[in-house]
């Protein structure tokens, strides 16, 4: 099937290395998922990443991705997906196109770690952020929950040695969706406090610091 024998949605989001999700709506362009694509890649600069795009042809409803090269101009090749995942991942951008859901709502549930899971995408699997979006981390990263647990479980309410602390959180993240993750940080306070104000933000707990050297989870 041509690219052209695509009929497309007026939509475009991009998930990008350096600059996390973008969204393009009511675009009219030239019929052409490629085009399309490069279009936009060349009016909005990006470094490298994917960009997915609603569509219907022969099979149903799915998603057409297409991976931009570092320069962020040209799409270096293209898969167009008619699986349960794809049909999933439509609707969900159907809905934010007809204002059922909010930006914010599409960000957190199209995410990274939800796209990898649902969709069979070689493009889709080598993707990663050079840097952990700050909304991403904050709001929507597993790791953080399950770091958390983890601490919870080891220390309890007992003060520790934030030494110690930030030793079991580089141990605990298993994270594959960025190369610079905020809880990998070289510097063991700076993972601490990145931790920390992950959950403060979710309100799931704190780490406190009760005195020099030492912390205690609440």
């Amino acid at each position: 099937m041509t690219q052209r024998a695509l009929k497309l949605r007026d939509i475009l989001i991009l998930f990008d290395r350096d600059f996390g999700l973008s969204i393009f709506q009511n675009f009219r362009g030239y019929d052409d998922p490629i085009d399309d694509a490069e279009w936009i890649l060349e009016r909005n600069p990006r470094t490298k990443g994917f960009i997915l795009r609603p569509v219907t042809n022969a099979g149903g409803k799915g998603l057409w991705i297409g991976e931009y090269a570092p320069n962020g101009s040209s799409i270096t090749r293209y898969e167009v997906l008619n699986s349960e995942g794809a049909l999933q991942s439509s609707r969900l951008i159907s809905n934010y196109i007809d204002r059922k859901i909010t930006e914010r709502e599409i960000a957190k549930k199209l995410n990274l770690k939800w796209l990898k899971e649902k969709l069979k995408s070689d493009i889709i699997r080598d993707f990663r952020y050079y840097e952990c979006p700050s909304d991403y981390f904050y709001v929507m990263c597993d790791e953080v929950g399950k770091v958390y647990e983890s601490l919870r479980m080891r220390y309890d309410d007992r003060r520790v040695p934030y030494g110690d602390v930030a030793d079991e959180i580089s141990a605990t993240v298993r994270c594959s969706d960025a190369i610079i993750c905020p809880l990998k940080a070289p510097n063991a306070f700076e993972r601490i406090h990145n931790l920390n104000r992950a959950l403060k933000t979710r309100k799931i707990g704190e780490i406190r610091i009760v005195s020099p050297g030492i912390v205690q989870l609440i």
